[in-house]
């Protein structure tokens, strides 16, 4: 399987973002590509189990499904680099980022330092409003219960991260790809391969 450097996966909150990441990594890795995986809701959920100030705003902003400051998620993001992106060979895949169009700026930065400007990928899993609201009720983790914090989720993806998302179209190093997200999962995975592939 060919893969670029860099891949970004896109998508609304229960759109199987996660799901088709992991087949992804799978997939690489059987063809003995190293892999680094930046999960910023992994990262996030991390945090608020913590203790302190920092731990206990997050978890409010969390809980209610609103957006993380900026200057917090690119604190992780350039400190998990710095920490992780130690090979340049290594398929980096971002997941969660970037989620602001100043968090695309900040990528566009990151990925310059790091000489990843070129041939960037990115992986739009699309998945109706209607769609995620039912796989959200069905998942059942403690945030998605809330249906208040399910609304302003989507609200901010409307809002926040379609727009990135229209600015990384414009941009000529990103290829933006749309995938139906609300088939079979091996179907999804299929189609992923096949993009990868050109």
């Amino acid at each position: 399987m060919n893969a670029p450097k860099t891949i970004i996966v896109m998508g609304r909150s229960g759109s199987g973002k996660g799901t088709q990441i992991e087949l992804l990594k799978k997939q690489l890795i059987s063809v003995d590509k190293e892999v680094y995986h930046f999960e910023s809701g992994h990262l996030f959920r991390q945090m608020v189990k913590g203790d302190g100030y920092t731990s206990d705003r997050l978890r409010e902003i969390l809980k209610k499904g609103q957006l993380v400051p900026d200057f917090l998620t690119d604190w992780l993001l350039v400190g998990d680099l710095v920490q992780n992106l130690d090979d340049p060979e290594q398929v980096l895949i971002l997941d969660g980022y970037p989620r602001t169009l100043h968090q695309v700026d900040t990528l566009d930065r990151a990925l310059d330092y790091y000489n990843r400007a070129h041939d960037v990928v990115v992986l739009h899993i699309e998945v109706s409003e209607a769609e995620v609201r039912r796989r959200m009720a069905e998942r059942g983790r403690t945030d998605d219960i809330d249906m208040e914090a399910v609304e302003n989720r989507i609200t901010f993806y409307n809002e926040k991260v379609l727009p990135s998302l229209e600015l990384l179209r414009e941009k000529e190093q990103y290829k933006v790809y749309d995938i139906d997200g609300e088939g079979a999962v091996e179907s999804i995975h299929e189609s992923i391969k096949e993009i990868l592939e050109r």
